[in-house]
């Protein structure tokens, strides 16, 4: 048997080349530990006050934001399930349709009363619930006739548009299941039909395809669909004009570009992104070239947006309300500028003899 002597000095002292060979991995789960006994001991303490004084504990500014950012970066209490199939029916434009034939709904509510509310937030992601309310029943679609998960909870979507539509979906398969509208083949339904065109029999694959070259379409509406087929048929802007997150709404980098064009900035904003200290989390700032001198000092830096989109489309937000400033005497001067270079018509006045 042999014996190692320990350098150790007798003076109980840690010689720096031992220390340096203590696993990292254990003094970092101590820090850890360390910061879970100070969070812990803070929580202990601000529900002792809500005990004592029957009101909530007081928050500083900087504990409400590190709150939030906490909250964004946890999982969710419970598991998110996934969001539900929605299919390639147009099922907004089924139920719309289906109103308008029998115009049994308020005029305020064509096609059906549609509400939107806040769903739970996923990883720093706001998701969303939406329901629906036709004459027909007494319930809204998701509801307990139709859409909800088998716990009983509303599904969520990241997109209200989503949302809107699921909601659709239940109402109009409801409608189907009970009769008040013919049952649809959802593999097979992308949008509603249209009844002027004539049915056709069904060729074979050798005829249709020499059919659909030589046969003109019966009117300029029906021609073939046009390579942006693939998005969403509900869609009412173009790509790269409307949002990414909701595209019923005008994109705020569009709004901003236009902006910067209109005040003679072309090609602005640049937006500068630079990825922050939590994962998946972004820091950003505008380029604004020489028009950075009109703006307020600042505007558009953000910090600790999730998501390389979503930050770009938080700087434009920022940037909107000094832009439209910006702009509003320039566009009056425009409107001024074309009055007066209307020419003036001169009235003779007509004396009588």
């Amino acid at each position: 048997m042999s014996y190692e002597v320990s350098n150790q000095p007798l003076d109980g002292s840690i010689d720096p080349a031992i220390h340096m060979d203590i696993d990292r991995s254990f003094l970092d789960s101590c820090m850890y530990l360390l910061y879970f006994l100070y969070l812990f001991t803070w929580i202990t303490q601000q529900l002792d006050y809500e005990a004592k004084h029957g009101a909530p504990a007081p928050l500083t500014d900087i504990q409400r934001k590190l709150l939030d950012k906490l909250q964004a970066a946890l999982p969710p209490p419970t598991p998110i399930l996934p969001e539900p199939e929605l299919g390639d029916a147009n099922w907004v434009g089924l139920l719309l349709e289906y109103r308008a034939a029998r115009q049994r709904v308020p005029s305020n509510v064509p096609g059906g009363d549609f509400k939107e509310q806040p769903g739970p937030v996923v990883y720093g992601v706001q998701k969303w619930h939406c329901q629906v309310r036709i004459d027909e029943h007494s319930e809204p679609f998701p509801g307990p006739d139709g859409g909800l998960f088998p716990d009983g909870t509303l599904p969520s979507f990241a997109r209200k548009k989503d949302a809107k539509k699921y909601a659709a979906k239940c109402a109009v398969e409801w409608l189907g299941e009970n009769g008040y509208m013919p049952r649809l083949n959802v593999n097979s339904v992308k949008s509603p039909p249209v009844p002027e065109q004539p049915p056709t029999p069904q060729p074979s694959p050798a005829r249709k395809k020499q059919k659909t070259v030589s046969s003109p379409p019966q009117n300029p509406q029906q021609s073939s669909p046009s390579p942006q087929s693939s998005e969403d048929p509900e869609s009412l802007l173009p790509k790269g004009i409307a949002s990414n997150f909701n595209s019923d709404e005008v994109s705020a980098i569009f709004e901003a570009e236009r902006l910067c064009t209109r005040l003679g900035f072309p090609g602005l904003p640049r937006f500068k992104i630079t990825e922050s200290k939590m994962l998946g989390f972004f820091n950003g700032y505008p380029d604004l070239g020489a028009l950075a001198s009109k703006l307020p000092p600042g505007v558009g830096h953000v910090k600790d947006i999730y998501g390389r989109k979503a930050v770009r489309e938080k700087i434009a937000e920022e940037l909107l309300e000094p832009l439209n400033k910006l702009a509003t005497p320039s566009v009056q001067a425009d409107k001024q500028s074309r009055t007066d270079s209307l020419p003036v018509r001169e009235v003779e006045l007509q004396v009588p003899a």
